[in-house]
């Protein structure tokens, strides 16, 4: 922090702080799909809506409608805490469920099972809503209606439920840490003075002396490079994985180069 000397506990504890934000954000945007978790019902079909995400499922395409006391919950992967529920499950009888589920109780949960998934959602009288679809279906559409999801930030969502992007992310991640935590932790030990040679290979450097706090200059822009792929590989998620994943690799790259370029700096200082 500002006015502290520079080491492994300031570094430490302003990594600490960067992921308890990241963690809040994390909550807090589980905290707003809560409080948004709604179901709309109309003719042309179901609709439900999560956060930034809209699951539209034509009301043909429902099958049928199995309340949760003639199958049971399972345990949901995923989100699955009292009375929230947002993953995945797979029951027995009917197969792999998408939870969209407020639920405490099986009384108070509905499995949707349609031509492409099954979902599971909560609503407080679930034979009534059963009778609503089924009267809606009878009645026909007034619109043709296509099984999709709707997302809006569409590059983070696709960044967000992908597993290897967030590997190779979280490494970049960390590389950029590391170069931070070797400064600090070597930085005490340096002379007030540095001399910093560029190139470094040249028989005849240009030889210029800075305070040893010029090192800062290297950490700090791991740090903005980082910030530019990651976006730019987020960003990409809209156009190819592929192209994504290839993005963020070059950022692992990048970061072992700032690691390399700081620890050949402080050799030759």
């Amino acid at each position: 922090s500002a006015g502290q000397p520079f080491g492994p506990l300031t570094v430490g504890a302003a990594m600490g702080a960067v992921a308890a934000l990241a963690v809040a954000a994390v909550l807090g945007y589980w905290t707003y799909a809560l409080a948004s978790l709604s179901y709309a019902l109309d003719r042309n079909g179901l609709v439900i809506r999560w956060g930034i995400t809209r699951q539209v499922i034509p009301l043909e395409a429902i099958e049928r409608l199995v309340p949760g006391t003639a199958v049971g919950v399972p345990r949901v992967r995923g989100v699955s805490w009292l009375g929230y529920h947002i993953g995945r499950a797979r029951i027995p009888r009917i197969g792999e469920v998408l939870f969209y589920s407020t639920h405490q109780a099986p009384e108070e949960v509905l499995y949707v099972m349609t031509t492409e998934r099954n979902y599971a959602i909560s609503v407080p009288d679930p034979a009534a809503l059963a009778r609503q679809i089924e009267v809606r279906q009878d009645l026909g559409p007034t619109a043709a209606v296509t099984h999709h999801v709707e997302r809006a930030f569409a590059p983070l969502q696709g960044f967000w439920a992908d597993r290897a992007g967030w590997l190779l992310a979280a490494g970049a991640v960390a590389l950029c840490g590391a170069v931070w935590l070797a400064l600090a932790a070597q930085y005490d030990g340096l002379p007030g003075s540095i001399a910093v040679r560029f190139p470094l290979r040249e028989a005849l450097p240009l030889v210029e002396v800075n305070a040893k706090s010029v090192l800062l200059a290297i950490p700090r822009a791991a740090t903005v490079v980082l910030a530019i792929d990651l976006a730019a590989g987020i960003a990409l998620y809209t156009w190819d994985r592929t192209v994504a994943h290839l993005v963020l690799l070059a950022a692992i790259a990048i970061e072992i180069g700032f690691l390399v370029a700081l620890q050949a700096t402080i050799a030759r200082a």
